[in-house]
């Protein structure tokens, strides 16, 4: 009778397990626009450095979608028409802004803050609380929201800054404001109230994070994360979908098949084709590559290609890449398996760095 009932509740655990690592991998991160701080010429580039200071600032908006959440981090400054892409972008994915359940802010800085007024419906939660209506309710540290999507206190930058851990089927993501853009900048944060504190900060959520999504810039991979260790048949499962999937995707841009390469994302894929915008769905994809095809490009290839697993049911490519009139790099190439197999773009960025 022990026996039984021991066995009853392993298998109550593992069925709460693996009902716990399918809300986990449902999570989705979308970057809608990345941020940037940039000088302006003749003007203090540090605020309260002279009267007569300036710079042009955008936050990095994303939309993180979990079981029961929509929440849209940091709905700061951006320049004119930004905006109006992000509302576009949620839509394409079917979300409007009464919809957005939570609202989520890393620190109280005015330009991560300035359009908060779009989510009429939304909880805002920060570093210590939630608000709703009038409802100011206080939460510890590491409070989930959401199946694998909470808030941890980082404070260095400001007290009163947080960050948000996200855990998907491609790894951890953490949208902070310990780093402003790419590749850990700034070293030293010029406007750190507490130096001490920040590097603290930062070593935490390194510990944790496999992509660093920064205050006011593009998405980066953590290099200090371990490699994630699979046996050789999941290596194999993922590898092979992959590189299967990808080789369609070439095949199909260069017979022409406009509809077969949107086909190669998931329904809500996410393309970034630098210097020409953003295009979510499907649908606005097939749009993009019929748009190419139709004024002759063709003939891509892959050179110097690299495949990175990132966990037993993502992995990354990186490459240049060449056609019969342009050259560029993908800097990222996120291939997601699906349910059957298949393995689907959900993030796609890369940039034309010349034409021929």
């Amino acid at each position: 009778m022990k026996s039984i009932f021991i066995t009853l509740l392993a298998t109550i655990w593992a069925l709460g397990s693996l009902a716990a690592q399918a809300d986990v991998a449902d999570n989705r991160v979308s970057v809608l626009a990345s941020g940037y701080v940039q000088p302006i010429e003749g003007k203090s580039f540090l605020p309260g450095a002279q009267t007569d200071g300036a710079r042009k600032v955008a936050s990095t908006i994303s939309l993180v979608q979990g079981k029961d959440l929509v929440l849209v981090a940091d709905p700061g400054m951006a320049a004119p028409g930004v905006w109006d892409q992000v509302l576009m972008l949620l839509d394409s994915k079917g979300v409007t802004p009464e919809e957005v359940t939570h609202v989520f802010i890393s620190h109280h800085h005015p330009d991560h803050v300035t359009q908060l007024g779009w989510f009429p419906n939304a909880t805002l939660v920060d570093f210590w609380a939630t608000y709703k209506n009038d409802v100011w309710a206080d939460h510890p540290d590491n409070y989930e929201l959401a199946p694998g999507i909470k808030v941890i206190r980082t404070p260095g930058h400001t007290d009163e800054d947080a960050s948000l851990l996200v855990e998907t089927s491609e790894g951890t993501y953490a949208l902070t404001h310990l780093w402003w853009s790419p590749d850990f900048q700034p070293a030293e944060d010029p406007l750190a109230e507490d130096s001490e504190g920040i590097a603290h900060s930062r070593e935490l959520v390194l510990q944790q994070a496999d992509w660093i999504v920064p205050g006011h810039g593009v998405t980066f991979k953590n290099p200090h994360r371990k490699p994630v260790k699979l046996t050789k048949s999941q290596n194999d499962t993922l590898i092979n979908a992959v590189n299967k999937a990808s080789a369609n995707w070439i095949s199909s841009f260069n017979s022409g098949d406009a509809a077969g390469c949107a086909n190669s994302y998931e329904a809500g894929g996410i393309m970034t084709a630098k210097p020409f915008g953003t295009y979510a769905g499907r649908k606005a994809i097939q749009a993009f590559w019929g748009n190419l095809i139709s004024q002759g490009y063709a003939d891509v290839r892959y050179i110097e290609r690299e495949i990175e697993v990132i966990s037993a049911r993502a992995a990354v490519i990186s490459s240049k890449w060449t056609m019969n009139k342009a050259h560029g790099i993908i800097t990222k190439e996120l291939w997601v398996l699906q349910e059957n197999g298949e393995a689907k773009l959900r993030i796609d960025q890369f940039e034309v760095l010349g034409s021929k």
